[in-house]
């Protein structure tokens, strides 16, 4: 069996609802998915609940990504089996999701500064939920025939040095690390090929993270087996995830299941829970 730990519903930036992603992965004969939208866990009782009434015969692990910043680098901490119902947890994710939006807010306001006759209206009704990210507005622009797709919208506007970029609000890694754990949670390193300044690795690595995602679609096999001997070297567990946005969504992330562990991997993250919930 395969477990792919690293999708997205609609609840943050994907394009399935999480009950359709459980059914999506069934579909795809996955033994077990991970739910893990940006910086939100609204989606997950849903797609918990799904998959204990359907009775679907698949494992799944509540989980969330959280976006965060380190030395100028874009540092993504994914957390699996965390207590979504944490009310600490919920209060800091009330505060970045209020972030966001203002975030959101800037970049439209750049965009309409630059021509672009868009406005946050029409990026709420995309995004749907409470949670907006870049994504959606990307989708605004491709339906105004500003673009062709969500990667040339982040080339030519809103991604990194473009000129409708906004940066990101400060939350640092070391904090995302600490609350996955005080939510019960174990932190993985997400995509770690897509740090561009690949020094900085062990410095983020010595945060407190569990896991190291090794196995992802925009990771050569060089990379993989790279990242496989960094998770070796520092204990850490191997995870891997699709990234899965849905289908249309671009940039490798619109096929369930491209990257994904085995079971015997996947009984390692369940062992390394069982025992840290013993101590």
């Amino acid at each position: 069996m395969k477990y792919d730990l690293h999708t997205h519903s609609y609840a943050s930036d994907g394009l399935l609802s999480p009950v359709g992603l459980l059914d999506a992965a069934v579909a795809a004969g996955l033994g077990g998915v991970a739910l893990t939208d940006h910086d939100t866990v609204e989606g997950l009782a849903a797609a918990q609940a799904h998959c204990r009434d359907a009775a679907l015969p698949i494992a799944f692990i509540p989980g969330i990504e959280l976006n965060t910043e380190y030395k100028g680098e874009e540092v993504h901490i994914l957390g699996y089996y965390i207590d979504y119902e944490d009310a600490a947890l919920a209060q800091r994710l009330s505060e970045l999701r209020a972030l966001r939006r203002r975030r959101a807010e800037q970049i439209v306001d750049k965009l309409r500064s630059l021509g672009q006759d868009i406005d946050m209206a029409e990026v709420l009704a995309v995004a749907r939920g409470e949670q907006i990210g870049r994504p959606h507005i990307a989708r605004v622009l491709m339906a105004h025939g500003a673009v062709a797709s969500v990667l040339e919208a982040f080339q030519r506007y809103i991604g990194r040095g473009r000129p409708a970029y906004v940066p990101r609000y400060e939350f640092a890694p070391s904090e995302a690390v600490a609350m996955i754990k005080k939510a019960g949670g174990l932190p993985v390193l997400a995509h770690p090929g897509l740090i561009r300044r690949q020094e900085l690795l062990d410095e983020i690595i010595a945060l407190g993270v569990e896991g190291l995602e090794c196995h992802y679609p925009q990771h050569s096999e060089k990379q993989t087996l790279k990242y496989r001997e960094t998770a070796r070297r520092y204990g850490l567990l191997v995870t891997g995830g699709s990234d899965f946005h849905g289908a249309g969504s671009g940039n490798m992330r619109e096929t369930l299941g491209l990257s994904t562990i085995d079971e015997a991997e996947m009984k390692n993250i369940e062992n390394r829970l069982a025992k840290r919930r013993k101590i």
